[in-house]
């Protein structure tokens, strides 16, 4: 068995009670250790990936008890599970004894994971033996692992933190547990050697010594010692925390036999090449390993100490990008969780989940805005990947939307402020929409312009990539006749496929609504950058921190924070122009340029080579703009891409490793075991100024009835938002309902009382008086899928015509209920309404009367 899942965190008071369908009664009933319970199986079942596969399977739930029995229950039902669901009580050992019993679950083939756990569970030091900040209500941890079959695990590539070989628990006494459970670590690896371990990346082992010979020495030595450590990470970090040498090496393994055979390996072609001191890293494969084996790293010559570039590329996002690093590498799931609230805050989607990853919804906005948003966010959360790992820019350049990020990266831009351009830039995109081509020419830019002008209105110069690589972009019709023109003046030019990806925009277009995103922009704040920031969005532009030793000077960063301000000051005030006036031009004016203009990406290149820039390291998804950057004689042999679509934990490793290899000081506590808790998910919180619908002091508050909801099932409310359709809402919300339906004649923004509830509730067009757009309107929430279960009537103009209606055209749905809200009782409509209530003697509807004012 293998878990696969973690949640992990203290006991709180605040609890989403709406997301596990309780009302506020029912939630005040469960302890504080109770509640933590259930949001924190959420999150293992988030960090396990295996959310997809919950509703509706067979998967069990076992839980230890902490102060009561039903914790199970509540979480089958809200998962819709339908496995075994137990709670244990065996006093403080009740956790580890559930996750025993979740180790027997799995013998039954029907069950496919399992989710157990409890508070202080003693079962993982590496994740549940924390130092968790923050109150502790309650006291106590609460650990929740996920359990499955390592078979499964291995079929469908599955993250594991480690395997359960045993076959269940001992203990003698609660205060004492001594579980007799052998946690096999993926990265130890097992005597039957290397093992598919699905998207786990194999573990960097750096080696360092004074020249090829002990390099030799150290590898045959090490490959005798590697399997004396408890876990494969941890012999990484004990060749790590060596002094580094001149000479340097690397090898991937995944598990100790096979850093044993890569050793070897590495010393066999030192022994073949004793003399052998290469310019730059080189990459061999064990003859006796798979053709697939991790690569071994040999010698190379140290000394290139150049600077670093990190360049933001303005495309290549995909679906799957950034599961593989977010499930290894906490900084880098925080980092995606910060960007991805800035472009939520800023009102973008919210396009990155643990659960989801990348995947967007079908209901999503712009196809653009959520590309772009995406690429933003994982452009930002790998930079801060890199640095973690102590690989830091010394200056940083990106085009189109990878620009932004760069701002951001470089703090030329708050993550806030950057967020907005990205989401403003995308939406006035989306408004250009239309058919766009492309064509790539082979020419001088002179050449491509002369060509261009007479076209101009309806065809621009979209990136220039190097000296002879010019990308022009427009209407269609003029985009072939540009073409024809080139060929007949023997210049290479192509027109980029119909298909091709991004889509090109239509940069005529785009800039006949450019000052609209001036407008949008003028709230925001530039401010100096903290590393240089080459822009291609104006020619030749070099945005400069304030101060001048802060660029690849060794002494700056010796200083003390204070001495570190001081000098920014004096520089400040010695160069006001140079240095400081730059962070002022990164306002709307520039971004507007950015989007409407020509991508100078082989002047802002070609002046970071000048400038002493020898490594570039494109920070994407994958490679796109490598092409472009080895254009450029100066930075030809230091351009890698970070990240390869096809393997993207795997090659970060590759990139760290060669970056070892040319000389580049890396912090090696990254390959340190794990010491914090799995993402926390974004619950709901409780605010404390929320109004509540039964408190507020309305006279005769309405006495809903007690009624059953359905999960599962849509539940619609006639009549609109006013006082007595907003109360209808609350009162079905509350209840557990996630799909209610409002039909109201003129749609209107929800009320404060129902904010944060808008994923659970549809405004729809209808006038219910109306018999043939009622029948409409409920064929269409029909097909949607969900059965209608419930029905709520407010008050409305012609209610007896509506609720006539209402009931009539409903008789055939599978519903449980119907309310008929009405007025002051003895009324001559209110009385015909219950009349017309009483006389549905198979349907179970209920009249709920309330004094209010008329509904909107």
């Amino acid at each position: 068995m293998s878990i696969v899942g973690v949640g992990c965190r203290a006991t709180g008071v605040d609890f989403d009670h709406e997301w596990f369908g309780m009302d506020r009664l029912e939630a005040a009933g469960l302890t504080p250790r109770q509640r933590a319970n259930l949001e924190v199986a959420v999150e293992a079942l988030d960090d396990s990936g295996l959310g997809c596969l919950a509703r509706g399977s067979g998967a069990a739930v076992v839980f230890g008890a902490a102060g009561g029995t039903n914790t199970a229950n509540h979480l089958s039902r809200a998962l819709d599970l339908h496995g075994p669901s137990l709670t244990v009580d065996s006093q403080r050992a009740a956790p580890l004894v559930a996750v025993d019993m979740g180790v027997r679950l799995l013998a039954d083939e029907t069950v496919p994971f399992v989710i157990a756990g409890g508070v202080d569970l003693a079962l993982l030091p590496d994740i549940s033996d924390l130092r968790i900040p923050g109150p502790r209500i309650g006291s106590g941890i609460c650990t929740v692992l996920v359990l499955q079959r390592t078979a499964d695990a291995d079929r469908t590539r599955t993250r594991r933190y480690a395997d359960i070989t045993g076959p269940g628990l001992g203990f003698q006494d609660a205060s004492d547990v001594d579980p007799h459970i052998a946690l096999d670590d993926p990265a130890r690896g097992s005597p039957g050697g290397s093992r598919d371990r699905g998207d786990e990346p194999p573990i960097l082992i750096p080696v360092t010594g004074r020249d090829p010979a002990t390099i030799h020495d150290l590898a045959l030595r090490w490959a005798v010692a590697a399997g004396s450590y408890r876990s494969l990470r941890e012999f990484a970090a004990a060749t790590a925390r060596l002094i580094p040498e001149d000479t340097r090496a690397a090898i991937l393994a995944r598990d100790a036999t096979e850093a044993a055979a890569r050793l070897r390996t590495l010393a066999r072609h030192i022994e073949l090449s004793p003399t052998a001191n290469p310019p730059m890293p080189q990459v061999i494969t064990a003859a006796t390993a798979p053709a697939d084996s991790p690569e071994v790293f040999t010698p190379a010559r140290s000394g290139a100490t150049g600077k670093i570039l990190f360049l933001f590329p303005g495309s290549g996002e995909h679906p799957r990008m950034g599961r593989a690093l977010a499930a290894r590498y906490p900084v880098f799931a925080t980092a995606l969780t910060t960007a991805t609230d800035a472009v939520v805050e800023a009102g973008g989607p919210r396009v990155w989940t643990p659960r989801n990853g990348f995947r967007r919804g079908d209901d999503g906005p712009g196809d653009t805005l959520y590309r772009h948003a995406s690429l933003f966010a994982f452009q930002t959360a790998l930079a801060a990947l890199l640095e973690s790992w102590g690989i830091r820019a010394d200056a940083v350049a990106g085009h189109g939307v990878g620009e932004v990020a760069a701002a951001a990266v470089s703090n030329a831009l708050s993550i806030e402020d950057s967020a907005r351009v990205v989401v403003a830039r995308a939406r006035l995109l989306d408004r250009v929409g239309g058919q766009a081509a492309a064509a790539v020419l082979e020419a001088t830019p002179a050449e491509v312009i002369r060509l261009v002008e007479p076209m101009r209105a309806e065809v621009a110069v979209a990136a220039i990539d190097g000296p002879t690589t010019i990308t022009v972009s427009g209407e269609p019709r003029y985009i072939d006749a540009l073409v024809r023109r080139a060929h007949r003046r023997a210049i290479f030019a192509q027109r980029l496929p119909a298909d091709a990806t991004p889509k090109p925009a239509h940069l005529p277009q785009v800039r006949s609504l450019a000052s609209q995103l001036r407008t949008d922009l003028d709230r925001i704040r530039p401010r100096s950058p903290d590393r240089a920031l080459y822009s291609t969005t104006r020619r030749g532009l070099v945005l400069r921190p304030p101060d001048p030793l802060a660029l690849g000077d060794s002494m700056a960063r010796t200083r003390v924070p204070g001495e570190i301000s001081r000098a920014a000051s004096a520089s400040q005030a010695e160069h006001p122009v140079s240095r400081c006036g730059g962070a002022a031009r990164l306002d709307g004016n520039y971004w507007v340029a950015n989007v409407s203009g020509a991508v100078e990406l082989a002047a802002a290149l070609e002046r970071a080579a000048a400038e002493g820039i020898s490594i570039v390291l494109e920070v994407g998804p994958h490679a796109v703009s490598m092409s472009a950057v080895r254009e450029q004689a100066g930075l030809r042999e230091g351009a890698q891409a970070v990240l390869a679509r096809d393997d993207e934990a795997g090659s970060f490793l590759r990139t760290v490793a060669r970056l070892y290899l040319a000389g580049r000081e890396i912090d090696w506590t990254a390959l340190g075991p794990h010491r914090a808790a799995p993402p926390q998910r974004q619950w709901r919180r409780a605010d404390s100024g929320e109004r509540q619908w039964w408190a507020d002091g309305r006279a005769g508050a309405p006495a809903f009835p007690a009624v059953e909801i359905r999960p599962e099932g849509a539940y619609v409310v006639a009549g609109g938002l006013g006082a007595q359709g907003e109360a209808a809402v609350r009162w079905l919300l509350e209840a557990g309902a996630r799909d209610v339906v409002v039909l109201t004649r003129t749609p209107r923004p929800l009320p404060e009382t129902l904010a944060g509830m808008e994923d659970r509730i549809v405004l729809m067009r209808c006038d219910c008086a109306d018999r043939t757009d009622l029948a409409i309107a409920l064929q269409d929430i029909r097909e949607c899928g969900s059965p209608i279960r419930g029905i709520v009537h407010a008050a409305g103009e012609s209610r007896l015509a509506a609720a006539a209606n209402l009931l009539e055209l409903t008789a055939a749905d599978p519903t449980d209920f119907t309310v008929l809200l009405t007025s002051v009782p003895g009324a001559e409509e209110p009385g015909a309404v219950r009349e017309l209530a009483a006389a549905q003697v198979d349907r179970r509807v209920i009249c709920v009367e309330w004094e209010v004012g008329p509904a909107a």
